[in-house]
């Protein structure tokens, strides 16, 4: 009889991303905590760079976080000195979010260790094998709504319903 996972006709493909997302998070968590951080701090992180000077809310819209989230995730990436909140000239009432000194070389070393997960995960597959892999995943996130923006772990936004 076939062993592992090819043999197993009860268990599809959405199983085995289950298994397998599980596993990869839990690693890459685990791989993280020598630095004192999370995978949602490594979001967080990431997509700041890359927005750095929008509000507090546009970047929580942009990741699929409500409010109260945004608002508990800055304030510990604040707190661990990584984020500051920098008025808006142009509107008091709002605030800017930009990584910090200590932000931008936390935000090297967790860039080091998401690329040393990633060529460990995909060291089983070639150059090419992991191209495919990478679009046809992308392909069924934003099927089920999800953007690279997203944080992992966060709720896609709201779907329009369907009459």
């Amino acid at each position: 009889m076939n062993e592992g996972f090819a043999g197993r006709e009860h268990s599809g493909f959405a199983f085995l991303l289950v298994q397998l997302g599980t596993a990869v998070a839990r690693e890459f968590s685990d791989q993280l905590a020598p630095l004192g951080v999370e995978p949602r701090h490594v979001g967080m992180l990431t997509r700041l760079a890359a927005n750095e000077g929008r509000s507090q809310q546009a970047i929580g819209e942009l990741i699929g976080l409500n409010p109260t989230q945004m608002v508990f995730l800055v304030d510990e990436l604040e707190d661990r000195g990584f984020v500051e909140r920098r008025r808006n000239p142009a509107d008091r009432r709002s605030y800017g979010l930009f990584l910090t000194g200590s932000g931008r070389d936390m935000l090297r070393r967790v860039q080091e260790v998401a690329r040393a997960h990633q060529q460990a995960l995909g060291s089983v597959l070639s150059p090419q094998e992991q191209e495919q892999l990478t679009a046809m995943l992308g392909r069924l996130a934003r099927a089920q709504g999800l953007t690279e923006q997203g944080l992992p772990g966060a709720p896609p936004p709201a779907r329009p319903r369907q009459p």
